[in-house]
């Protein structure tokens, strides 16, 4: 079948229409599952080598952001300044809706300390979950209808 190809379904039997939707239905877990085997060799390779993301032509493969680890990250303090310091940090608070808000780190923040060096690098690695950022594939915005 072509791409320009229709099937018309209204001239099938509901027998028919529910063989073909179970036929259709057993491929599309088939596939499923290799697109998610891709994905994890992806998204391992992706961690391992610290990519934020993988150019390509036809899929957009976007690595999320990973989850800061508050306790592991607050020794920055004392190597960049309070005052730069809490430029990324917000204190655990009860915001208006009574909710427990949690110690927060702005990682886009932090990230751009790393380039003071090395030592600021090692802190950041030793205070970043790398293994809590996700992985996202989806077509191109050409490809939607693919």
């Amino acid at each position: 079948m072509t791409d320009t190809e229709t099937i018309n379904y209204a001239e099938w039997s509901n027998d028919e229409l529910l063989n073909q939707w179970f036929h259709n239905r057993i491929e599309y877990n088939k596939l499923y599952k290799e697109m998610d085997k891709i994905k994890y060799v992806l998204d391992q390779r992706m961690k391992t080598n610290r990519a934020r993301s993988i150019p390509h032509q036809l899929v957009s493969a976007e690595m999320g952001a990973p989850t800061a680890i508050v306790d592991r990250l607050i020794s920055l303090r004392e190597v960049v300044g309070a005052e730069e310091f809490n430029r990324a940090f917000t204190p655990a608070h009860i915001e208006t809706k009574e909710v427990d808000v949690p110690d927060k780190i702005n990682m886009t923040v932090v990230n751009g300390w790393a380039k003071q060096g090395n030592h600021i690098r090692e802190i950041i690695d030793h205070g970043t979950d790398h293994e809590s950022a996700t992985l996202t594939l989806k077509l191109k915005e050409q490809y939607h209808n693919a």
